[in-house]
Order: C-alpha cells, then structure tokens, then sequence
C-alpha cells in the first residue's frame, strides 16, 4: 500500500509539472483566455469583445505614452461576445483586475450593441444572464501563474493541438494575435458571410438591455476614479455595420448618451470612410490593428489635451 502511494504520489507530480510547463510555456498557444488571468492587476485597461480584442493593441499604447503620466503597462482584458457582455458580472471581474491604486489610468471600453443586448429567455432585471458560467465570470482569482484554477474551471475552452500548430497566440498583455488569415478573396467572403449568419442569429432574438446599459455607466464611474475613461466604436465593414443599424438604430444614440451623461469622450470609428483591413468584416486583422491603435492612441492624446484647455480656459 506504500508503494503504491509513493508511486501514484510520484505519478502525480509528474503530470502536474507538465502540466504547469506547458501552461507556463504555451498559455497563450492553448487557450484564447488563460492569460489574461496569470498577470498582475493593471492600472490601464482594455475591455470589449473580440475586435478590440483582436484590434487594439496594448503594446503601441505602451509606446505611444510612455514617458508621460499615464499609468503603465496597458492590459486588454478582452473576451468574445459570448463571455465580454457589459453587465454586473463582467464589471465584477474586471474591478478584481483593476489595481486600486491607479490615479492616472487609460480605460478603453470598445462597445458593440450584442455587448448590450438581452436575449429571449433571460430576464437581466432579475439577474438572469447568458454569460453567467463562463470565464472571467466564473474565476476568483484572476492574476495567478501558474492559474489551476482556470484549468479546472474551464478545460473544455483548451485546445491542446493549437500548442503545435501554433497559428494564434494571447499574449501576455492580452492582446490575441490572430495568423491564420484568409488566403484569397473568396475565403475572406465565406468568412465574412459566416460572422454576418451568426450576427443574424443572435440579433433577431436580442434587444437592447436597460440593465446592461446602467452596468455600462456604473463601470465607467468606478473607472473614472482610477484615470481617463474612453467609448470606443471600432471600424467594421459598411456591411457589417448596416446589419448592426439595421437591428440596433438607437445604438449610437444610446452610447451618445452615456458618453455625455458621464462626461467622458466617445470616438465611432464608423463615420468616415473605412480605412482599415479585415480579415471577416468585422475583425481588424493585426497590421491594420496596429495602424489603427495609433489612430485611438492620437484620439485619446487629443480628447485629454482638449479638455485640459477647456478646463484651464474655464479658470481663468
């Protein structure tokens, strides 16, 4: 009986430390979300769904305002619609991210109308979600290396093969690297038509949500007390963004209205003409993603430097 402890004992540390190697090694290989729960909490931020997670990327942020009192490094604490939709539980997470003694932050929250909708069959006004049960919402820690707990509680989201094929990669500021891009023009359609059925699916059932709307103005208060809060509108394909006017024509009026009622600046990247690549219509592919976060990193850098004349001319 012993042996046979010391033997399973020794069987188990075995496959805990390649487990841990791999985690540790290939975190961001396996799975589109474990990383952004082995860092620290962070004083700057990125929140959204898959287009800024893909589209806006920390590392140029980084470097645009370094050297300035912003605090640094920026993190993209980005999901996918089916986890990142604003409401109580995705604020709750990411006040576990944020470190609390940020005084000069930059929070960037990239907003989609699916972020704010509620679907048939749940009642947010009574606490009913369809994210509820999935990452982050389901982790309690949330800046641990290596982090079993998200192993645990989220296996099914692994995918082990993608460790040798390699063609995505979170990185640890969060930003998801996106390589396996459409090789012609025909893919790009079947990819695009693909992400317009599935937007259609979930549009069709949904409606914009009061509940998520106020959860909208209640994480940008608690953000304002840690820094410069920001709504972003990312570019989509005029396509893609006539469906989503179609569906949702308040939207933007809507997010006007947040935006003005909680004195913060909001910037639609979808009133000129589209300027940036796409690899599906709606997600930035990562080169026009690093052109375009210059471009945010310029409004934000604008948005502030106005504000403060307009703060010093009020003075005098």
């Amino acid at each position: 009986m012993k042996k046979f402890i010391l033997k399973l004992s020794l069987f188990s540390t075995i496959c805990l430390g390649i487990v841990t190697f791999v985690l540790m090694n290939y975190g961001g290989n396996i799975d589109y979300f474990y990383e952004k729960f082995t860092t620290p909490k962070t004083k700057s931020m990125i929140v959204g769904d898959s287009r800024s997670f893909q589209g806006i990327q920390p590392a140029v942020i980084n470097e645009y305002f370094k050297d300035t009192e912003y605090n640094a490094p920026m993190l993209n604490y980005s999901f996918t619609i089916a986890q990142a939709i604003i409401g109580p539980l995705y604020n709750e997470s990411i006040y576990k991210k944020l470190d609390e003694s940020a005084d000069n932050g930059i929070f960037i929250i990239s907003v989609t109308p699916e972020m704010l909708t509620v679907h048939e069959g749940y009642d947010n006004a009574v606490g009913e979600y369809r994210e509820e049960g999935q990452p982050p919402h389901n982790m309690n820690f949330v800046n641990t290396n290596p982090n079993y707990e998200y192993l645990v509680k989220n296996l099914s989201f692994f995918h082990f093969r993608a460790m040798f094929r390699q063609k995505s990669k979170v990185h640890k500021d969060g930003w998801l690297e996106e390589t396996n891009l459409p090789t012609d023009e025909k893919v790009f359609e079947d990819w695009k038509k693909n992400q317009i059925a599935m937007f259609l699916k979930d549009a069709k059932k949904s409606k914009l949500s009061e509940v998520r709307i106020q959860s909208l103005s209640d994480l940008i208060n608690k953000l304002k007390q840690h820094g410069h809060v920001f709504l972003v509108r990312m570019p989509i394909s005029k396509e893609f963004l006539s469906y989503e006017e179609q569906y949702f024509p308040t939207f933007g009026n809507v997010i006007d209205k947040v935006a003005k009622s909680n004195d913060i600046s909001y910037f639609d990247f979808n009133l000129g003409e589209m300027k940036y690549k796409t690899y599906d219509g709606h997600h930035i592919d990562k080169f026009s993603g690093k052109e375009f976060t210059k471009v945010l990193s310029d409004s934000i850098f604008n948005s502030k430097k106005k504000r403060k004349r307009v703060a010093e001319h009020s003075v005098n």
